[in-house]
């Protein structure tokens, strides 16, 4: 009865958030920002993860990837975010369960002028307080990725090649997808095994892509979307011995209907199915591999 009193009441949160927020455009809602992470562009963040489970006669089990931001710059003239944030990754539904905490400050800086240089560099950059509550790691952490952004090409499907540029394939659907590239670092400062003290440098690569399916059918756009998310992580330095492997791949695809989106995308709500597999360490998730189906919110 209490778990399902806190559905309820996240439930009425959510709902009572979006609708404050639309009602008080250009206010304080408007700088705070809910996401599943800040390891991605901000027009193309993914939404926040929430899924539940109480099966009779077992325990409850839960799956909760979030992050809520606020914007300390939203009067900048430069194309600027500077965001104070907390994220949080709960999954007690799979074998190597996940209790992950963080806090820190994300930066995203579109470098120049798009409009008179035809494209310009898109710097994403954190530093955060990273803790593991299933191993009792408490480190440091910091990451800087690079992605490219281009002029807008009017949704012409020659230019599909470009990343972050969305183009339109006919009335099927529509598609973009965005690179990265860059580095990480994991300075730990408490353990609870010696063998997992020390540092770790990584290069990063990543690619995300989104297809949303018939883009300008008035009954069915902005309904149902196909997502797609592969990363590359590579130690090239670290002291730690308890590692064992230097190259982590995390990989993970799905499949959405979208219930509540705004016309600038900043919003949304969906249920989706997803299959991760793999594992990432900047949010200790661990190797493995699962099917969910989960409620997704974007604010």
């Amino acid at each position: 009865m209490k778990s399902q009193k806190l559905i309820l009441l996240i439930t009425f949160y959510i709902y009572h958030f979006i609708t404050t927020a639309q009602e008080n455009k250009g206010s304080f809602f408007n700088q705070v920002t809910l996401r599943k992470s800040f390891q991605s562009k901000n027009d193309k963040a993914e939404p926040a993860i929430i899924t539940y489970s109480n099966p009779k006669e077992k325990e409850a089990s839960w799956l909760i990837n979030g992050a809520v931001g606020i914007n300390v710059l939203p009067k900048t003239k430069k194309v600027l975010t500077l965001s104070p944030y907390i994220e949080y990754h709960r999954n007690t539904l799979i074998d190597k369960e996940q209790d992950n905490f963080q806090t820190g400050l994300a930066l995203e800086w579109q470098t120049s002028d798009i409009s008179t240089n035809g494209w310009t560099p898109v710097l994403i950059s954190s530093i955060k307080y990273n803790n593991d509550n299933i191993k009792d790691i408490s480190s440091f952490q910091g990451n800087i990725y690079f992605t490219p952004l281009f002029k807008g090409k009017a949704l012409e499907a020659k230019y599909f090649w470009l990343p972050n540029t969305t183009v339109n394939f006919g009335k099927l659907f529509q598609f973009v997808y965005t690179p990265y590239l860059g580095l990480e670092n994991e300075n730990r400062i408490s353990t609870e095994e010696n063998i997992d003290e020390g540092n770790i440098y990584r290069g990063y690569f990543r690619i995300s892509s989104n297809i949303l399916l018939f883009p300008i059918n008035e009954k069915l756009k902005n309904r149902f979307e196909f997502n797609v998310d592969w990363q590359y992580r590579y130690n090239f330095s670290e002291n730690i011995q308890s590692l064992n492997t230097s190259e982590h791949q995390y990989f993970t695809t799905s499949f959405n209907y979208i219930f509540f989106k705004t016309d600038d995308d900043k919003k949304s709500a969906k249920i989706g199915l997803d299959y991760v597999n793999g594992e990432n360490p900047t949010k200790n998730f661990e190797e493995q591999s699962f099917y969910v189906i989960s409620l997704k919110i974007k604010l």
